[in-house]
């Protein structure tokens, strides 16, 4: 009797450790697609492909300082970012993608 007592003790602790262990699995997962982010904070679209606010480029001046190129809804911003404060140097219509740049980031996507 005891016999049976030990092995389903073990076969318990088992399945238990199995559902831990795949539960963990599970929300690493969810955290690496950014699921729990989107649900918690809303910052990602469900689609999270069709975003506003893209950086299109940067530029180290010094170690304080870096030129960015923004894009948003449209315009283009060319923006100082400094240590103790930001200055738009320049805001413009945005460029149309190229065909080329269209197919690079299409091939990186995949």
């Amino acid at each position: 009797m005891s016999d049976i007592v030990s092995w389903t003790s073990y076969l318990f602790a088992i399945s238990i450790l199995v559902v831990l262990l795949g539960g963990l699995g599970l929300f690493g997962y969810a955290v690496q697609k950014g699921w729990l982010l989107q649900q918690m904070t809303g910052l990602r679209q469900l689609g999270g492909t069709d975003r506003r606010l893209k950086l299109r480029e940067t530029l180290v001046i010094d170690p304080r300082r870096r030129v960015v190129i923004l894009q948003a809804d449209g315009e283009e911003h060319v923006v100082l970012l400094g240590a103790e404060r930001e200055t738009i140097l320049s805001t413009g219509a945005a460029k149309p993608v190229s065909a080329a740049d269209l197919r690079d980031a299409m091939e990186s996507s995949a």
